[in-house]
């Protein structure tokens, strides 16, 4: 018998959508039900899940799978799409998919150790390397992240005041003029804007596979904010953080001048956001990087 998760029933993206997030957890044991008879699966252990999803281990012809059923709100046709392009290069493969149900079937990787796990000086070149090796050009349709830089700059200023002017202005003006610079820029990669170090989970095909990405088109340093904050409880001081961002710039071949452009804008919204939403943690890293990078040339 498939049985939800008890963390999954108190936890979950489908806790904000009342009568049809209930539908839909409480459904869950018939969706996996249904789809593991429609693609010959038997479940193989217990169900592990996110914020957004419940994944089931199952396999098939004695091949380790995942089945994976995501909140609906959810691109999951943009996540097939990503992993049909990358074809298994650093990723999980994509067996199948039911864009009615929201649901994958993918290789198996070990949820019990990710790269999250991993030391970060082994962790950083580790990703950095990834970005670049899964850098191809984008479809039609993915979102520009040259106009995520044009809204940054229309909408710093008012968020900045909003915000009680958390920075002073001669850096709002700064990130708001890089923003700019950036809008006008191309796109030329598909981007992976979730690359983080807990979606990258340890497998027996390759040493490393990416989970869950989400695709975007624009430059590989639009990622290297997100590196570097994530784990920055780990990092010590100013002259830590210029070298595990050297290491990141050198593994991923990155443009540098272009990477502390986009980590000063970045780590400026992201500040704003977290202190729209009355986060704690998440603005203490950003005003770290912003020290960092503000005056760094």
């Amino acid at each position: 018998m498939i049985t939800v998760p008890a963390r999954l029933l108190a936890f979950g993206a489908w806790r904000h959508a009342g009568a049809d997030g209930l539908h839909w957890v409480e459904g869950l044991p018939g969706t996996f039900e249904r789809l593991c008879a429609r693609w010959s699966l038997t479940p193989d252990g217990e169900a592990s899940h996110g914020y957004h999803a419940m994944v089931l281990p199952v396999r098939r012809d004695g091949e380790p799978l995942a089945l994976k059923v995501s909140w609906p709100d959810e691109d999951i046709e943009s996540e097939a799409r990503t992993l049909s392009i990358w074809d298994g290069q650093d990723a999980v493969r994509l067996h199948d998919s039911e864009p009615a149900s929201h649901a994958l079937l993918l290789e198996r990787a070990d949820d019990t150790w990710s790269a999250h796990s991993a030391e970060l000086e082994h962790a950083v070149p580790l990703l950095g390397g990834l970005l670049r090796r899964m850098a191809v050009p984008p479809p039609d349709g993915l979102r520009r992240i040259s106009a995520v830089a044009a809204n940054i700059r229309d909408t710093l200023t008012e968020r900045w005041q909003a915000a009680g002017q958390p920075f002073p202005r001669s850096l709002a003006d700064r990130v708001r003029h890089l923003a700019g610079e950036l809008s006008e820029l191309p796109d030329p990669y598909l981007v992976n804007r979730e690359l983080a170090y807990g979606k990258v989970l340890g497998a027996t095909r390759e040493p490393w596979l990416v989970i869950s990405p989400r695709a975007v088109a624009g430059p590989l340093e639009f990622q290297v904010a997100p590196l570097l904050w994530t784990r920055l409880d780990e990092i010590s001081g100013r002259t830590a953080v210029l070298r595990h961002f050297r290491r990141l710039a050198v593994a991923a071949d990155l443009d540098r001048d272009l990477a502390r452009s986009w980590t000063v804008v970045r780590s400026a919204d992201h500040l704003l956001r977290g202190l729209a939403a009355g986060f704690t943690n998440e603005p203490v890293r950003c005003r770290l990087l912003l020290d960092t990078f503000s005056g760094t040339h």
